[in-house]
């Protein structure tokens, strides 16, 4: 026998005798098996699945831990609870501490302006203070939907530089900051430059610094890097309505701030446990103070954490979605018991699973649950939409042109054939513009990922001989943005 075949025999003599306590990322469950909890996930729990993992804690020991599923359909890898998931969201609690951290090291202020640290973001007719931002009342852009319409969809790469130049550039705010509680993607992508101004350190060096080696925390780190070797990672799947699964994990998005934590559902308890067991950390009372509206009406988010109450016991958590994963990391504060749930289905509501587990473990703790409401006329969302107009086809090359944004940095081509106008967004395939009233009109538009289409309406301004001069846009909370024609249309 040669040695070469001696060596490789010997190699795979080490590991059949290796044991999971000293490979513990080889699958190890706790807890005996529990039906109960089981059927919970049992419809992902099937081959050629994605699916779920979840550990359950009670005071900070985990009392169980199942994986269901499949973290890579390609190659028929189970989910176990050392699988590690893209927890999207939760990763605004770890960007609220480090922010806590750094204040009560005097080095910042929560009532900072944000521009004593970005200089280079506008200045509005309201200043916006880091309080703002982490309570999610800055009145900031979603940066998610800005991209896309610049002509970058879900999938291109985007830089912290190029956010905060994009962000430089609005020249309006939805809402005057702390008037309305608008989820802000935004507030926590320039929250993490803010952290890397003060402190020197990224998003990612500082958290593995203050808490992941601190904690024992081994399986997770902040996604920075996308060339980075993942062990046990997960992919990111939808399922579509006929029922077929696709890929739709994000790999090229590293930029850590509003998500990109990576980790288990373990880590994520010792976590929990830091943040609220026995020996709580000084940032504890601050991360759990909630915030206020100007008009003094009290919101039920507070730093990276949101405060509710289920069955009649108070909970502490966050849920986290992105390119093909949900998650929920949900603590119900009296009993103790606390529950972190990830899925690499998009579909899957993580909550609602976290809430089911919580009925079996809390079963005689909880209040009786109360059935939803049917539907009345006032619940019942109503679409009233009109006849497309119709347009000559003279009267639609009057829209024809290039339309530039400076707010987006990007080019709107329109041109009309017949009696149909389309736009093209920079190198977008083009797409069919309708009209909707005069100087009105709208487009279907969907950026490719994982989201579905929205609809973006467009105005039209003219001058004082009814000339075409410009447009202004408007997505979801987004509106008010304006381009203006080119030279020489």
């Amino acid at each position: 026998m040669n040695n070469h075949y001696l060596a490789v025999i010997t190699v795979l003599a080490l590991v059949a005798g290796c044991t999971d306590q000293e490979y513990p990322h080889a699958g190890v469950e706790t807890g005996a098996d529990n039906a109960v909890v089981d059927a919970v996930f049992a419809v992902w729990d099937v081959p050629g699945s994605p699916g779920c993992a979840l550990a359950v804690a009670d005071d900070g020991t985990v009392i169980y831990s199942r994986g269901y599923g499949y973290a890579n359909l390609d190659y028929d890898i189970p989910i176990t609870p050392q699988t590690v998931f893209d927890v999207a969201s939760l990763t605004k609690q770890f960007n609220a501490a480090s922010i806590l951290m750094l204040a009560q090291e005097g080095k910042l202020s929560l009532d900072d302006n944000v521009r004593k640290w970005l200089p280079e973001l506008p200045e509005y007719e309201w200043p916006i203070t880091l309080r703002h931002m982490v309570q999610h009342t800055s009145g900031l852009r979603d940066y998610l939907t800005l991209f896309p319409l610049a002509g970058r969809n879900d999938y291109y790469p985007i830089s912290h530089p190029q956010i905060l130049a994009m962000m430089s550039r609005q020249r309006a705010l939805v809402s005057k900051p702390g008037d309305q509680y608008r989820y802000s993607n935004t507030a926590f992508m320039l929250l993490s430059q803010v952290i890397e101004r003060v402190s020197g350190q990224t998003l990612g060096e500082i958290t593995k610094e203050r808490i992941f080696e601190p904690l024992g925390m081994r399986d997770s780190f902040m996604y920075e890097n996308l060339e980075e070797i993942v062990p046990r990672r997960s992919t990111g799947y939808i399922r579509e309505d006929d029922g077929r699964v696709r890929i739709v994990h994000n790999y090229n998005f590293d930029v850590a701030g509003d998500g990109q934590l990576y980790s288990t559902m373990e880590d994520l308890l010792l976590w929990d446990n830091y943040l609220h067991g026995d020996e709580k950390p000084a940032i504890h009372p601050l991360m759990l103070v909630e915030g206020h509206l100007n008009n003094g009406d009290r919101i039920d988010y507070a730093q990276g954490l949101r405060r509710e109450e289920y069955r009649g016991v108070h909970t502490i958590g966050h849920g986290g979605s992105s390119w093909g994963f949900r998650t929920e990391l949900i603590r119900f504060m009296e009993p103790g018991l606390s529950i972190a749930i990830s899925c690499n289905m998009g579909n899957v509501d993580p909550k609602d699973l976290a809430e089911k587990v919580a009925d079996h473990y809390l079963a005689d703790q909880l209040t009786a649950k109360i059935d939803d409401e049917a539907p009345g006329e006032d619940q019942e969302a109503t679409s009233e939409t009109s006849a497309p107009a119709t347009l000559t086809a003279d009267k639609l090359a009057e829209f024809t042109g290039s339309f530039f944004s400076p707010e987006l940095d990007a080019t709107y081509r329109f041109e009309a054939a017949g009696n149909e106008l389309t736009v093209r967004i920079e190198q977008e395939s083009p797409l069919t513009v309708v009209p909707v009233a005069d100087d009105r009109f709208e487009f279907a538009f969907h950026p490719d990922g994982w989201s579905g289409a929205d609809m973006i309406s467009l105005e039209f301004d003219r001058n004082r001989v009814g000339a075409v001069m410009g447009f202004v846009l408007g997505l979801g909370s987004e509106r008010g943005i304006v381009f203006e024609k080119g030279e020489g249309w």
